[in-house]
């Protein structure tokens, strides 16, 4: 296992290594700037809490990416303490700020699938705009060579299960706090 682990996260390194180019760098340069610190997901987050037909939403997302925040930054990554590409390799060429803290998993493709996919459950359209959005900021973290293929796995599976669990959750609380019309009494039924 270990060995098919290191064969993707070589294989994905080398290709990514490959493409590389000015205009792939500026794209994705903005796109790791836009996920920096879930800068992009809090504003959609404070967004959707300040209207009142989308507050219930907002309240399920802003759950969502605390949750996942927390999953992959204060607990996966210290309990795992894996060194980021480009401390393991020096040879690298950084061509974004080195981040600090461990590699495994990535927290900006945690919190971004947690987000769309999250998104995804109240609407299929915008959804998938943030899911395409998800997966170029997974890409752009092995493109920076800042985070291993794998690591961006995980957090794409943790943010993805994190976003499924806390909608699953919503809506159990949300269907016990609805009246059950069955057990509703009619108007007429003391009548005899």
């Amino acid at each position: 296992m270990a060995n098919l682990i290191a064969w993707a996260d070589s294989a994905a390194a080398d290709f990514v290594l490959s493409i590389r180019c000015g205009f792939l760098t500026n794209l994705l340069s903005g796109i790791t700037f836009l996920s920096d610190k879930g800068l992009i997901w809090i504003i959609l987050g404070l967004f959707l809490l300040a209207f009142k037909r989308t507050r219930r939403f907002g309240a399920v997302y802003a759950v969502t990416l605390a949750i996942a925040f927390v999953l992959s930054e204060y607990t996966v990554k210290l309990i795992v303490c894996r060194e980021r590409p480009f401390i393991a390799d020096e040879t690298l060429k950084l061509l974004i700020d080195a981040p600090s803290g461990y590699s495994f998993p990535s927290s900006h493709t945690c919190s971004s699938f947690a987000c769309a996919v999250s998104i995804l459950f109240f609407s299929r359209k915008y959804g998938a705009a943030a899911l395409f959005f998800a997966f170029l900021v997974a890409f752009s973290r092995v493109y920076f060579s800042v985070h291993y293929f794998t690591d961006v796995l995980a957090g794409a599976f943790i943010g993805t299960l994190t976003a499924i669990i806390i909608y699953a959750v919503s809506k159990k609380i949300e269907n016990r706090n609805k009246p059950n019309i069955n057990n509703l009494k009619r108007p007429d039924a003391d009548r005899t």
